[in-house]
């Protein structure tokens, strides 16, 4: 099972690769005039990795979260 440390210490690394990835991805914004289609020229793969990491911060979360409740409900 996960504990509270090294799922917070998986969390930060899962957050730095969301950031590196997102980072690359052209932002809508700074188009300047630009086609938006040209954002779907981001490689699948980079898509692709990008929603398994956050699906995977969710699941961290969530077992971080549900070992804390857990914790909290034991010592009553």
């Amino acid at each position: 099972m996960l504990n509270r440390a090294n799922g917070r210490q998986q969390l930060n690394f899962v957050n730095k690769l969301i950031r590196a990835i997102s980072d690359e991805m052209p932002q809508q914004s700074t188009l300047d005039g630009e086609d938006a289609s040209s954002v779907n020229r981001l490689p699948d793969e980079m898509k692709e990795a990008l929603q398994q990491l956050r699906l995977r911060k969710l699941l961290i979360s969530a077992m971080v979260d549900s070992d804390r409740v857990g914790r909290r409900t034991t010592r009553h």
